[in-house]
């Protein structure tokens, strides 16, 4: 692809971004970006299948990363030998609540597109992603836990999913609210010091 080309599909994705910012993913307009982008419609076409793949182009590298990165905070402590993860959840939360909020507003427009901007079906597809990593990590943990011989507390897949998906919800509010980052920061660390004192009375320990 040339300058040219290069410079045009910047205009387009930068156009596109304003637009579903403006109007949410299902009230945005191609005509409309086309216009703001300084293109024809069908040169948006030629760069992007439709208006799903344009906004995919946006953000899936950002929801990526942090879908990647919270996978790897579980892989991480699920390596830990168990008689020491239960000491790590006590700092786990200061080790990872600030680089999930620093790599949500690091791309703050783009994470609110994925949160509130998106249809329905995209953010709520999302989270579950997220959701499911956390609630598989928390099984292994209760497993972990027990064969430790901790008194676990009799819980079920829909109590963890509920707890788990909490979580996200949260992070979806500070950016829903605009938020500043300094406060996300420090209610983040005050929501996962109060989730983590919950798990552990869960746990037994």
């Amino acid at each position: 692809m040339g300058t040219q080309g290069n410079d045009t599909r910047l205009a387009i994705l930068e156009a596109g971004k304003q637009e579903f910012l403006k109007y949410g993913y299902e009230g945005a307009s191609l005509r409309r970006i086309a216009r703001e982008a300084c293109v024809t419609t069908g040169a948006i076409y030629g760069y992007f299948p439709g208006k799903e793949a344009l906004f995919e182009e946006l953000t899936g590298d950002a929801a990526d990363g942090l879908m990647d990165g919270y996978r790897k905070m579980h892989v991480d402590f699920a390596a830990l030998p168990p008689e020491k993860q239960a000491a790590a959840l006590d700092v786990i939360s200061d080790e990872n609540i600030p680089w999930m909020v620093d790599y949500v507003y690091d791309r703050f427009d783009l994470f609110k597109l994925i949160f509130c901007k998106s249809s329905k079906e995209y953010c709520d597809s999302y989270l579950s992603q997220l959701t499911e990593i956390e609630e598989a990590s928390t099984w292994e943990f209760v497993k972990a836990m027990k064969e430790l011989g901790h008194e676990v507390m009799d819980i079920d897949s829909t109590i963890i999913h509920i707890l788990s998906r909490s979580f996200f919800q949260q992070l979806w509010e500070f950016v829903a609210h605009d938020v500043p980052r300094e406060k996300a920061l420090s209610y983040g660390l005050v929501l996962g010091t109060f989730q983590h004192a919950g798990w552990k009375k869960i746990m037994g320990l």
